[in-house]
């Protein structure tokens, strides 16, 4: 994901941004009926534990728009695919409420069903979901769902 960069000056006086993707696009949130229990089952059933924090792709989950921004579902998701662990697990639970920070997706992005790839996920007090500079969206296969 592209962060945003502007110049103070280049706004005043009609100068561009070097950035084009983030300009378009949209706030991803969770809401309570996202079903964070589901990803919790699946970081349990990649025996992940309370602490541990790793980069992962999250497959499939659903995306819907709501006032301005993209709602993200867990409900679909079949798997996490580790592929980093950044810090080991105390192997205690796995807490049951989740959050997302920083995740956006373009505007030329729509609703549907998408892989996360390149995620920070931890669990210390709540189940986190962050993005990095390598995140992106990809649409999911039909086959996968």
């Amino acid at each position: 994901m592209k962060k945003e960069t502007t110049s103070l000056f280049g706004n005043l006086f009609g100068g561009k941004s070097d950035s084009s993707e983030s300009e378009k696009s949209k706030p991803v949130v969770i809401t309570s009926y996202s079903q964070p229990n589901v990803l919790q089952q699946r970081m349990k059933e990649e025996k992940l534990t309370h602490g541990e924090t790793v980069t992962a792709n999250l497959s499939p989950v659903r995306l819907e728009n709501a006032y301005g921004k993209m709602v993200m579902y867990f409900c679909p998701m079949k798997n996490i695919e580790v592929l980093e662990t950044v810090t080991n697990g105390d192997g205690e639970n796995i807490p049951a409420e989740a959050k997302v920070e920083g995740l956006t997706i373009p505007d030329n992005l729509k609703a549907g069903f998408y892989n996360l790839k390149n995620v920070m996920l931890t669990s210390n007090g709540t189940m986190q979901v962050k993005a990095t500079n390598k995140t992106f969206w990809e649409k999911a296969e039909l086959e996968q769902l």
